[in-house]
């Protein structure tokens, strides 16, 4: 078996944080001393790069691996945050449909090549190829929903496809909530949202207004001082690697047990 664990991070709807999650999840997991690669695979749009503020050292990526026999290490960016983090971009243009074979081998060969502990794919917001390549590589996925009913219903559906694709082992992560628990008044409860997506919760990151500008900048969330979307990304990491943390471990100024209460 493969010793990389290679995780997409999806939805088939757009807008619900993927690409945030697949950054900061990334970032985290090298902080912690993890070996960790992070693809972007929303070929055609690509805005993974400047989310990681990489976009001015970017010549390669993973198709001119795959397709035009680029060294790996030509393509693959280390990033300054940490030596565990590494990057390879998507490609501008994108007419070709790879074959699901051939990106699995490859995606699996730069990890054992490379030695990585973790690969993190971020996927298009769709059902299109670049998704579907994604899920041929992967052994697990993460999918990204918000508590919005349209988001919950795109969760579900998305984690059909991955069934259907064999992408047994499927977590779901909650973006973009409100801790004072407003935006839940009116919407299903979590258990209710994790009952609909048939999907095991792997955590819950709170909505934080200062995260976007930070992308803009290529900064990350643990630049922000006193998130709580920072303790989220650590809870999250901490759950991935095998350890067992309570939901909104560490986060300020909330009162844990009514806010989980609430989203019940």
């Amino acid at each position: 078996m493969n010793s990389t664990r290679i995780i997409m991070v999806t939805s088939c709807k757009g807008g619900v944080g993927k690409s945030t999650v697949s950054a900061n999840l990334a970032i985290k997991l090298a902080l912690d001393g993890w070996r960790t690669l992070l693809i972007d695979c929303d070929f055609g749009v690509r805005s993974l790069d400047l989310i990681m503020g990489l976009e001015d050292r970017i010549i390669f990526d993973i198709t001119d691996i795959i397709l035009h026999g680029i060294a790996p290490e030509k393509a693959i960016i280390q990033d300054s945050r940490s030596e565990n983090l590494y990057f390879c971009a998507a490609p501008y243009d994108y007419e070709t449909d790879l074959d699901h074979e051939e990106f699995r081998n490859a995606i699996r060969s730069i990890g054992d090549q490379m030695n990585f502990d973790y690969i993190i794919i971020d996927t298009p917001g769709d059902t299109g190829s670049p998704l579907r390549l994604a899920a041929a590589a992967s052994d697990e996925a993460l999918v990204v929903s918000t508590y919005q009913p349209a988001s919950i219903r795109a969760a579900e559906r998305t984690g059909i496809l991955l069934e259907e694709s064999g992408v047994k082992t499927r977590k779901l992560i909650i973006n973009c909530f409100h801790a004072d628990g407003k935006e839940f008044e009116g919407q299903p409860g979590l258990l209710e949202v994790i009952d609909k997506t048939s999907i095991q919760l792997l955590g819950i990151i709170p909505f934080d207004s200062r995260l976007s500008d930070r992308q803009a900048q290529g900064e990350d969330v643990f630049t922000i001082p006193s998130c709580n979307a920072a303790e989220a990304f650590t809870n999250i990491a901490i759950r991935l690697t095998g350890r067992t943390v309570p939901l909104f471990t560490g986060f300020k100024k909330i009162k844990r047990a009514e806010l989980i209460k609430k989203i019940q």
